[in-house]
């Protein structure tokens, strides 16, 4: 993202010089909120006493934040950057990026607004830790991007279109549906719902829609809330998902469903956790990364136990696809053990039941 900060159209603002102007012209300091940094589509204003340690670079669809005493000491200084984008694809996948919110125009038209932060140090490391005005300036960019205002008649919406609430109504209606109408599996499969659902209400004399629930949960760090549906468990069940949807370009997406023997878990570090079990000697955890603004689930590593193929090493430690032998890592069961136990950061919600949502929506109608 840094490299799109140079452009002929950009201009270097200092907060040191506009207090100095400000003094020359006789606004008094103690009266100032902060600079205000703009361009034809939003605004963000800067702490008042943040004065004279940052520089701006402004363009028109974006306004980067750098430490001045990092970045005239040639060390980058890069901050964050709030930038707006018309088509979701255009910055899915970049690093640093997450989406905070929506901008809309007099015209109707939506920009995507991202908070960047820089992915490398941004200041001279050999003088050891971080700079107090660099770290002021880098843990506040949510904030002040968070107050940011609309210019030209746009209109800043803060968690429009990243908020889960917001974006899976329909999605949340049809699983109610689905859930109080009792479908069966092959019903729940070809509308690509996991089948799960079936089988769990009917083993229960609860109101189905109180052991069926979901989540709001940014699975791959985004800043774009997906919604995970999943029963309503303790113990090692608890959090498990049996469908997940995501935002492709603006809109409602399923990625995938699960069923008791190949289900998932979301977890802590942005991913997806796929437990299988396809019998007493073959077994597994597959970790996914979900692609931004996609439903295509990319394969990170998977701790496969498969004795009967191997039963003299059945523990395998597989990269990415594990297409060719290279990916495959045969290891001793407390090797496998030890590696897998570095991703034991299963997020164990507590689910929503689906009852309150269909409450509220009883009332909204």
């Amino acid at each position: 993202m840094k490299n799109e900060h140079k452009s002929s159209s950009k201009r270097i603002l200092s907060a040191a010089l506009a207090v100095v102007m400000l003094l020359i012209i006789g606004i008094p300091c103690y009266a100032l909120e902060g600079e205000t940094l703009e361009n034809s589509m939003f605004s963000i204003t800067m702490p008042a006493d943040y004065a004279g340690i940052y520089q701006a670079e402004v363009n028109e669809t974006r306004i980067s934040v750098y430490d001045k005493a990092s970045a005239e000491a040639n060390c980058g200084g890069y901050a964050f950057g709030i930038i707006a984008f018309a088509n979701p694809s255009d910055y899915a996948g970049i690093p640093g990026g997450r989406k905070i919110g929506e901008l809309t125009t007099p015209d109707g038209m939506i920009y995507d607004i991202v908070l960047d932060f820089p992915t490398d140090v941004q200041w001279d490391v050999t003088k050891g830790e971080m700079p107090e005005s660099y770290g002021k300036l880098y843990h506040s960019g949510e904030e002040i991007a968070r107050q940011m205002t609309g210019n030209n008649g746009n209109v800043f919406v803060y968690g429009a279109g990243a908020k889960g609430n917001g974006l899976y109504g329909d999605i949340l209606k049809k699983h109610i549906t689905a859930v109080t109408e009792h479908w069966d599996a092959n019903r729940l499969e070809a509308e690509n719902m996991s089948p799960m659902y079936a089988a769990i209400t009917a083993g229960t004399d609860k109101d189905p829609l109180t052991v069926i629930g979901y989540a709001y949960y940014d699975v791959n760090g985004d800043g774009i809330e997906e919604l995970l549906i999943g029963e309503i468990a303790e113990g090692d069940w608890k959090g498990v998902i049996y469908d997940v949807y995501t935002m492709v370009d603006r809109s409602p997406a399923h990625v995938v469903s699960g069923w008791s023997r190949n289900r998932y878990y979301a977890g802590e570090r942005a991913f997806l956790y796929r437990e299988y079990s396809n019998g007493a000697m073959e077994s597994g955890t597959a970790i996914y990364d979900l692609a931004p603004n996609s439903t295509e689930l990319w394969p990170q590593v998977s701790f496969e136990m498969n004795g009967y193929d191997n039963p003299d090493q059945p523990w395998t430690i597989v990269y990415g696809s594990g297409t060719t032998e290279n990916d495959r890592l045969h290891v001793t069961e407390e090797e496998w053990a030890e590696r897998k136990a570095t991703f034991d950061d299963i997020m164990r919600f507590d689910y929503t039941p689906l009852f309150n949502a269909a409450t509220q929506q009883t009332e909204n109608s």
